[in-house]
């Protein structure tokens, strides 16, 4: 059913790309028990470590039920959103839905985040571009920077509701992120805009880093759909 993980790629993040893409297509079925996790890692070729943080990320979504002593069971009330998790990967429709509710959130989490960081959250937002930056062209750990430069934006607004949203959001276009770094020109301008929105936290003016996030997003979301198009 699970393919062995072939590359260093996010591990966790293709596990749960797997499992999740064997339940849209009928292949898992709710109250399905999953392998262990030891066999699990035998059929991706991963460590148990790795795969239980699949599961973890899996289990937070609702998507998978873990019943300690007795197995890993596929959740019988969360099959639409496994559904939709699918749908996000693939239609165009989606991904425009997807962005729209990545500007109201992402766009009043910097207002947030110019209001409340601590340094500590700043210093390790700017440590992330630093390394994003000295990693330019390994797309790899661009993705990766990538996705916890948002994430850490998020916790830097102090609302935990928001934390889990943006990790929610970004699993679903962890795919598309990944295809739209690989567009010429476009890891060096998210970059430049990143940047450019850690500025504006930093001088406390969240309105301009509400602007620059917006035109963040709406770059991004450009050129995701040019990819999908070509």
């Amino acid at each position: 059913m699970f393919e062995p993980i072939s590359d260093n790629t996010a591990f966790s993040q293709k596990i749960v790309s797997q499992i999740t893409d064997a339940i849209v297509r009928g292949e898992l079925s709710p109250g399905d028990r999953l392998p262990t996790e030891r066999e699990l890692g035998n059929q991706f070729g991963v460590s148990r470590t790795v795969v239980r943080d699949a599961i973890k990320l899996l289990a937070g979504r609702g998507i998978l039920h873990v019943r300690h002593g007795v197995g890993i069971f596929v959740s019988e009330s969360q099959m639409a959103y496994a559904e939709m998790d699918g749908a996000l990967y693939n239609k165009d429709n989606s991904i425009k839905d997807l962005f729209e509710i990545r500007k109201v959130l992402e766009c009043e989490t910097v207002v947030w985040a110019a209001q409340r960081a601590t340094n500590a959250q700043l210093n390790r937002l700017q440590q992330i571009l630093n390394d994003a930056s000295a990693n330019v062209d390994n797309l790899t750990i661009l993705g990766e920077r990538d996705a916890q430069f948002h994430v850490g934006l998020a916790e830097a607004s102090c609302n935990l509701v928001s934390v889990r949203l943006m990790l929610t959001m970004l699993d679903l276009l962890s795919e598309s992120r990944m295809e739209s770094l690989s567009i010429e020109g476009r890891p060096q301008r998210s970059l430049v805009d990143h940047q450019q929105i850690l500025d504006a936290i930093k001088q406390k003016d969240g309105q301009l880093a509400k602007q620059r996030m917006l035109a963040h997003l709406t770059g991004v979301e450009e050129s995701i759909r040019f990819q999908i198009k070509k």
